[in-house]
């Protein structure tokens, strides 16, 4: 497969070297026998070659992916497998380093290789981008039934535009073809996946960094005698990178995001006891208020530190994660509670852990609704003793 399947990396190994204040730790990438090192070798400087006398523009002739083995073209086709207009792609993601083409000339070739069709059907034209509220207008205003699914009232007012040139869709409507229907049907959960990587880790690192690194990694591996990295080992050694440099530079807060973007990756792939792991990491960070410093001075740092309690507070989403993990797998409370203490043992945090605990475990059993903003972090940084005594009274 291509460069989805190769973003960013695996599940955290046991018995990992525990952080100091401010930073993180490296996780063993699972497929090696050792973690890759974190300093990259300087390469050696290429050879000129010689200056010929006449100067002859060379291009490099590519040779397009084929689809059918290219991820990075059948997450196009994930787009097409219910009738799609090709504006509705998004345009952020680096589509250009993915698939070795412009979005465009890739949705082109796939209309012209056949893993696209035209949509004419009208009943499929006037169906696209409309509510049921919206079609049973349509049929009530044209003096038609408004009872029954949508498909069913697309049909109605299909039967008086038979062509879907007045309640259709103006533009071109695309659909996977049988043949790349069944491809995408056999691959739909990997797919996913790697979609899942483009969508939250694409903005973290381009094309050329991946690319870089597992060169890197691949010259570590082999002088280990190890087997090629995986392309999930150099996604999570890119990631444990990025952790480690915004900790290093003092921008905990970002370094949070960067767990928490970890997390997401292994539950992605169902590694659901190390992405609980992770999570219980970012309700650390969260509760002892990681905050971003970047180039402060150190005398400012004692006015303004790294971690700063009266910004305790908790994501409401990665609860929801927590909870969903805990009814998964299943866990007790209790259970949870070890792996907490033994995770944030490994960081020096200024809050207590039993204290840290102690609200979260509030929050888990949900006696504490965080969708009460801001009211609810108010309540936090009272649990943990660290508001005013005009709020605690007040209460």
């Amino acid at each position: 497969m291509g460069f989805f399947s190769k973003l960013f990396g695996k599940q955290p190994s046991e018995g990992d070297s525990a952080p100091s204040q401010g930073s993180v730790e490296t996780v063993q990438s699972p497929s090696a026998a050792d973690p890759p090192d974190q300093e990259h070798p300087d390469a050696p400087a290429p050879q000129a070659p010689p200056t010929p006398q006449v100067a002859v523009p060379i291009t490099e002739v590519r040779t397009p992916p084929n689809w059918r083995e290219s991820e990075g073209h059948q997450l196009i086709l994930l787009y097409f497998t219910g009738p799609n207009a090709t504006g509705t792609l998004p345009r952020s993601y680096d589509w250009a380093g993915v698939l070795g083409e412009s979005v465009e000339s890739a949705v082109s070739r796939l209309i012209a290789d056949g893993a696209l069709w035209e949509v004419i059907e009208a009943k499929w034209r006037i169906l696209y981008g409309r509510g049921a509220t919206e079609l049973k207008e349509l049929c009530r205003s044209h003096g038609l039934k408004v009872s029954g699914t949508k498909e069913q009232l697309a049909e109605r007012l299909a039967g008086i535009d038979p062509t879907g040139s007045a309640f259709g869709h103006g533009g071109r409507l695309y659909i996977c073809s049988e043949e790349a229907a069944r491809l995408i049907a056999l691959h739909r959960h990997s797919l996913e996946v790697a979609m899942g990587d483009l969508r939250r880790l694409g903005g973290l690192f381009s094309f050329a960094e991946f690319g870089a690194e597992k060169g890197v990694l691949a010259q570590r591996f082999s002088n280990k005698g190890l087997n090629a990295p995986s392309n999930d080992d150099v996604k999570w050694s890119l990631l444990n990178k990025r952790a480690l440099q915004h900790a290093t530079e003092g921008n905990l807060g970002l370094c949070r995001n960067c767990y928490l973007a970890m997390a997401e990756f292994l539950q992605r792939r169902d590694k659901l006891k190390q992405a609980l792991t992770l999570y219980l990491l970012v309700c650390a960070y969260d509760l002892n208020g990681a905050e971003n410093r970047g180039g402060w001075s150190g005398e400012l740092l004692k006015e303004f530190p790294l971690f700063d309690l009266k910004m305790s507070s908790l994501a409401p989403a990665v609860i929801d994660e927590v909870q969903d993990i805990m009814e998964a797998i299943p866990l007790t409370l209790d259970e949870v509670s070890v792996i907490f203490t033994d995770t944030t043992a490994r960081t020096n945090f200024p809050l207590p852990t039993e204290r840290s605990w102690s609200v979260l475990a509030l929050a888990l059993e949900g006696k504490i609704d965080l969708n009460e903003q801001p009211e609810c972090f108010k309540r936090i940084r009272r649990l943990i003793g660290k508001a005013g005594d005009d709020e605690e009274n007040s209460s």
